[in-house]
C-alpha cells in the first residue's frame, strides 16, 4: 500500500504537468508528461534518475508559471496571492516527490 501511494504521487505530478501543457496547447510536452510515469515499470537506477530529473524540471516549470501568472495579475491590478499559494503548493509537491526516491523501498526497487 505504501509503495502504491508513492507511485501514485509521482503519477499525479506528471498528470498535473500534462494538464498544464494541455492548457498551453503544447501537445508534444503533454504526451511526454503522460508517458514518463510508464518508466516506473522499468526497475533500474537510470529510471529513477530520469524521473527525478523530470520532476525537478517540472518544479522549475511550475516556478516559472507562478511568476508569469502572478506578474500578469499584478499588472492588471487583480488579486494574485491565492494563485501564488496554489501554484506554490504544486511546486512543493513536485520537489517533495523527488525525495520519494530517497526512501528504502524505492532505493531497493530501483537498485540505487
Amino acid at each position: 500500500m505504501k509503495m502504491f501511494l508513492k507511485i501514485l504521487s509521482i503519477i499525479l505530478c506528471f498528470l498535473l504537468l500534462a494538464a498544464h501543457f494541455g492548457r498551453a496547447n503544447l501537445l508534444i510536452l503533454q504526451i511526454i508528461s503522460i508517458l514518463i510515469p510508464f518508466l516506473l515499470f522499468w526497475k533500474t537506477k537510470i529510471t529513477a534518475i530520469i524521473i527525478q530529473a523530470c520532476l525537478m524540471l517540472a518544479g522549475i516549470e511550475w516556478i516559472r508559471t507562478t511568476v508569469y501568472y502572478a506578474r500578469i495579475r499584478i499588472e492588471n491590478g487583480e488579486p494574485w496571492l491565492r494563485l501564488a499559494i496554489i501554484l506554490g503548493l504544486v511546486v512543493v509537491l513536485n520537489f517533495a516527490t523527488v525525495l520519494i526516491f530517497r526512501t528504502k523501498s524505492m532505493k531497493a526497487r530501483y537498485k540505487q
